[in-house]
């Protein structure tokens, strides 16, 4: 009788179980393990991990929190945490995220995202764009020496980043040419646009320039239009490619404007371009122009782009201008905390794939 109800309540389990996986299609066997109940995601992980290696759908974001310990950011630290929070799980679970963080820091973003998308490092400063490398696909870094910054200082944020890749083995190619990388956009194929402040800063002209950033990136096409910043004077707060062959440019006023769209339908075969509103407000962060209002300082991966709002009257219509024109999903995220430095999304995120995006997920992983 005792070997009896064992049976009946063995049977009875695996009744109710059979019964439960029926009546919810959000559970189905894995083939691989007929023992295993997964739920029916397709970016379902096997091994639960936040993000997936070797996949040509998702890109690698990265973030760098500021330290804890450093006073340029003390005022501002709470509300740059939240938005790299807060901009983390917007990106989560469309394309791969890491946020990187000193071990003083990582206490305050450790309650509030998965351990496997922080990883320790001590990278010195938070506008990732600008010293790391450009072009995920060809992962590039040229020489971050601005004139806004002692020579100094940039080169210490510069090989904090160069040393960081090296404990990690990443490999890309270094070119000796000054240009910030929020003064390089692409399209991560053929055509790239920059200002004139490159040919500033390396005292060359501008067929010298074109060819330079051609040869450097592997592109077909360089645009070098003017710049609407004296100071910062970068090419992401004022275009960004939605798509191969779609610019969105900022709605200026005449002259500039017409002058700007002339430049890159010469420059830029077959382009179409498109004229988003922009909300420029006034603002100072020690020289630092507000990048408040600039919707188009975005993050662009191979299947969303992850824009900037500010809670102001243009953002609904500049949102909706951008989802028009591309079949990239647009998802956005609050850049009110972080936008008055005078930066926005675009400019705190490294973007990389492949085997050196591999490395880092695995990395966060450990």
């Amino acid at each position: 009788m005792q070997k009896l109800n064992v049976v009946l309540s063995s049977l009875m389990i695996l009744f109710l179980t059979l019964s439960l996986i029926a009546c919810d299609d959000d559970f189905v066997i894995d083939p691989e393990d007929a023992t295993t109940i997964s739920p029916s995601n397709p970016d379902t992980n096997p091994n639960g991990y936040t993000n997936i290696t070797n996949t040509n759908e998702r890109m690698l974001l990265v973030l760098c929190a500021p330290s804890i310990n450093n006073d340029y950011y003390a005022d501002d630290f709470d509300g740059i945490i939240d938005f790299m929070i807060n901009y983390a799980n917007t990106v989560m679970h469309n394309d791969n995220i890491i946020v990187l963080a000193d071990a003083a820091t990582m206490p305050y973003l450790s309650d509030a995202l998965p351990a496997d998308v922080l990883l320790q490092a001590d990278v010195q400063d938070i506008w990732m764009r600008d010293f790391t490398t450009v072009l995920p696909n060809q992962m590039v870094q040229f020489a971050y020496s601005p004139s806004y910054l002692g020579n100094a200082v940039s080169s210490d944020i510069q090989w904090s980043f160069v040393n960081f890749t090296d404990e990690h083995n990443l490999t890309y190619h270094y070119a000796d040419w000054i240009l910030d990388g929020g003064n390089i956009v692409d399209n991560n194929s053929t055509m790239a646009i920059a200002t004139e402040r490159f040919l500033e800063d390396n005292n060359i002209g501008l067929t010298q320039a074109q060819n330079i950033i051609k040869n450097q990136l592997g592109v077909d096409h360089v645009s070098i239009i003017p710049y609407d910043d004296d100071f910062l004077a970068h090419a992401d707060g004022m275009v960004m490619f939605i798509d191969d062959n779609t610019v969105v440019i900022n709605t200026y006023e005449e002259p500039f404007r017409s002058e700007l769209i002339e430049i890159l339908e010469y420059d830029l075969p077959g382009i179409n371009i498109v004229e988003i509103p922009v909300a420029f407000e006034e603002g100072d962060f020690g020289g630092f122009a507000s990048a408040c209002g600039v919707n188009l300082n975005s993050t662009v991966t191979n299947n969303y782009i992850y824009t900037p709002i500010f809670n102001n009257t243009v953002d609904a219509n500049a949102v909706a201008a951008i989802q028009a024109n591309t079949s990239k999903e647009v998802k956005t995220v609050n850049a009110e905390n972080v936008c008055f430095m005078g930066g926005s999304v675009r400019c705190l995120t490294w973007q990389l794939t492949g085997s050196n995006a591999d490395k880092l997920v695995e990395a966060a992983r450990e």
